[in-house]
């Protein structure tokens, strides 16, 4: 009896190391969800994004990750469609029990995390997207966004056009028609309310999400009597590529301006496979500083995409995403790794450089940590370069 008795308690002790061991483990990580488009007509973006933040957390990782805690960075597709976006949402919340997610991509998708995260008060952190429904005022307690507004791209573009000695009554709309599309335009408006433009001045061509069909689009802003001598785009980068040569080759002589999510290495590259004229007067914004300049950021964000994501080459997204995972970073950094104090760590962080020479923050009445707007146009191979006046012609 008491050798059988030793023996049981011999298997209690193994089991309970075994239980401790797989509870160090769980505590020894820290999950984190992404729901994005890994395919369909939007995949570039979704898989960059996903690269950018894939390859911060990997070099945290490698070197202690988030006080000695692993970021483990879950993925899930929705192809841009937010009817497959609240599944996985609830999926990480419900199954997964992360404790935040980030770099989601889209507006459409970032309605329903927006309700989910709200209601179930998980942290949705750095999207893809510069929606005013994730900026309200006072901001939602459990939304955080890296990156300018919409409202604020579109203003560095009217100021661009402006420049350029073009009137607002010639400027025109060619947006995705969905609420992707609607920031956008709403944002573009804001910037022309000045100059005494209403909704119902400006002249709007549309097409539809995941498709390519800019036809209609098209001809509502050729068929308009005043031709546009510049083009504001709100769309992903296959119809807005397809939109821009059409018009080309229609003979628009106009300068086309992109907010920053149509993905401007793919849209270069689309543009210059059809000859360099396509790529002339094309102008993207951006929300991240050029991923070829020489800043601290951009050599070690280069460094490690090429280590973590071999197979992707630099372009602005992925460094959006690497920026928002690096801010998040330094957001848990300062809380004790609870949802409550990671709000109050965020609301709290002032100041902050990722190494690009302008200083990121958040607070109370400020979910958005930057404002900077920079904008890029394309040389003859579609490759971007840094606005100037001089090489728009």
């Amino acid at each position: 009896m008491k050798k059988f008795l030793t023996l049981c308690l011999c298997f209690m002790l193994m089991m309970l190391a075994t239980y401790q061991h797989k509870a160090q483990a769980a505590d020894g990580e820290l999950k984190l969800g992404m729901s994005t488009a890994r395919t369909g007509a939007s995949k570039f973006l979704g898989n960059n994004m996903h690269a950018g933040v894939k390859s911060y957390f990997d070099h945290l990782n490698a070197t202690g990750g988030i006080k000695g805690k692993k970021v483990n960075l879950l993925v899930k597709d929705d192809g841009y469609e937010p009817s497959r976006t609240a599944p996985n949402m609830l999926n990480f919340i419900n199954k997964e029990n992360v404790f935040a997610v980030i770099g989601n991509v889209g507006t459409p998708t970032a309605k329903p995390s927006i309700k989910i995260c709200n209601k179930f008060k998980v942290p949705f952190f750095g999207p893809f997207t510069g929606a005013g429904i994730l900026r309200k005022s006072p901001p939602d307690k459990w939304i955080f966004n890296y990156r300018a507004s919409y409202a604020e791209e579109a203003q560095k573009m009217v100021s661009i056009i402006l420049e350029n000695g073009i009137d607002p009554s010639e400027i025109a709309f060619f947006i995705q028609d969905d609420a992707f599309g609607l920031a956008g335009l709403k944002g573009g408006l804001q910037s022309l309310s000045k100059y005494s433009i209403t909704l119902a001045d400006l002249n709007v061509g549309r097409y539809k999400r995941n498709t390519a069909d800019v036809d209609a689009g098209l001809k509502a802003i050729m068929s308009n009597p005043v031709r546009p001598k510049a083009v504001i785009l709100v769309g992903t980068y296959t119809p807005c590529s397809k939109f821009i040569i059409k018009a080309k080759e229609q003979g628009l002589d106009a300068i086309f301006l992109n907010v920053s999510f149509v993905g401007s290495k793919a849209l270069g590259e689309a543009l210059a496979a059809k000859g360099p004229s396509f790529t002339k007067k094309v102008i993207v914004t951006q929300v991240v500083p050029h991923y070829d300049s020489d800043l601290p950021l951009t050599k070690e964000y280069k460094a490690n995409l090429a280590k973590y994501a071999p197979g992707y080459s630099p372009n602005f997204v992925s460094l959006e995403g690497y920026v928002a995972a690096k801010l998040f970073t330094e957001v848990a950094k300062h809380s004790d790794l609870t949802k409550e104090s990671f709000v109050k760590a965020a609301e709290s962080l002032k100041n902050y450089d990722p190494g690009f020479d302008n200083t990121l923050g958040f607070s109370a009445t400020n979910h958005q940590a930057s404002h900077n707007v920079w904008a890029t146009l394309f040389d003859a191979k579609g490759k971007e370069v840094n606005y100037k006046k001089e090489l728009l012609y």
